[in-house]
């Protein structure tokens, strides 16, 4: 068995407790339905409910964005997809 790489070839930091991150990752979903309150996407990751999330969308032409809570998360009919329920936390018409 070949090792990837050795490790002490490099100077190594030893982080005692949590070491927090970010993580961003953009995927597209389809919006099956959408009004004030919220959306619902067809997508094609389950999101973990009350997680918040920048939803980005592109409405005649103009590009709006809104922080969106998740509410419901339920099997698509397309194998690996999922119908994911949003509640709107600020208006997507308000963004610049």
């Amino acid at each position: 068995m070949r090792r990837v790489g050795d490790r002490r070839a490099r100077v190594r930091l030893d982080v005692v407790g949590a070491l927090w991150g970010t993580l961003e990752t953009q995927k597209r979903a389809r919006v099956v339905d959408i009004n004030d309150n919220g959306a619902l996407l067809w997508s094609p990751v389950h999101l973990p409910l009350n997680t918040v999330h920048t939803l980005e969308l592109t409405l005649d032409g103009q590009n709006l964005s809104a922080e969106v809570l998740v509410r419901h998360v339920r099997p698509a009919p397309l194998a690996g997809t999922y119908h994911v329920g949003v509640e709107f936390l600020s208006s997507p018409l308000s963004s610049p």
